[in-house]
């Protein structure tokens, strides 16, 4: 599922191909993805326009145009971007194609359709309706401390509220917290100013190298949970088999030894 650093990699995308370019044609082809707006507005409101910038919040992308319109993206578990011109580089599972004056187009890709597009006035205005939190790239020490401290549940729980710090997804969480050697069911109320500070940096330097990697699991360090993550799977630190538990409804991945609970 796309979260902060796949988001902000599809951002960075977009921007590099497909701003300032006439909209010449909006072709939806599955409707399902479409929130709030037909797909005759759809193209309607997007015929004539460029898209002039981006902006992201959390998993949320926004593209404002060059009427003060916001496209809103959300890439829900499978969804992405891809921009190409001949017809045959078009992806399998694209859902909606934003045709450009030079003949390229942007497709929003989405195989199992959980994705959104939606059109937006006001980008903080949204956000305030959907009720999120702030960004976790962009939250200051002092905010992320306070989330701690007034919200009680394991701290993967509280990384996965939308609500309360937007972006963070399950293997990004996982991640997060191994780096700062904390168990993920460990109670908010059980842990201090030094441990939130961990947590904050670990937070910090993820997101940071996650995105430097474009999302890629690949290019991520072998140092790393996510390459190790599942059924057999070691400890990149201590060789140790990795654990799995249900936390907040998610399932998470951590080294016993490594991430010892607070009792």
């Amino acid at each position: 599922m796309p979260e902060l650093p796949d988001v902000e990699t599809f951002k960075r995308y977009l921007d590099a191909t497909s701003l300032y370019q006439r909209i010449t044609g909006v072709d939806v082809q599955s409707a399902y993805v479409l929130k709030g707006v037909s797909a005759r507005e759809l193209a309607r409101r997007l015929n004539g326009r460029r898209f002039e910038s981006s902006c992201r919040h959390g998993k949320h992308l926004f593209v404002r145009t060059d009427g003060d319109l916001w496209l809103r993206l959300h890439f829900g578990m499978t969804g992405s971007l891809q921009y190409f011109k001949r017809e045959e580089d078009a992806p399998k599972h694209a859902r909606v194609l934003f045709v450009f004056a030079n003949a390229h187009r942007l497709a929003f890709e989405d195989q199992r359709k959980f994705g959104e597009i939606g059109l937006v006035k006001d980008v903080d205005e949204f956000l305030k309706k959907r009720g999120l939190g702030p960004d976790a790239l962009d939250i200051s020490f002092s905010q992320f401390q306070g989330i701690f401290v007034n919200h009680r549940g394991a701290l993967k729980a509280i990384l996965l509220n939308q609500k309360l710090i937007a972006g963070i997804g399950n293997i990004y969480a996982d991640e997060i917290l191994f780096r700062a050697r904390i168990h993920p069911a460990t109670e908010s109320g059980r842990v201090g100013e030094t441990t939130v500070g961990r947590l904050f940096r670990a937070t910090c330097y993820i997101l940071q190298k996650a995105i430097e990697a474009k999302a890629d699991a690949d290019r991520m360090p072998k140092s790393w949970l996510l390459p190790h993550r599942g059924k057999g799977g070691k400890c990149p630190r201590c060789g140790r088999e990795l654990k799995s538990a249900t936390i907040g409804g998610r399932t998470a991945w951590f080294c016993p030894h490594c991430q010892k609970r607070t009792r």
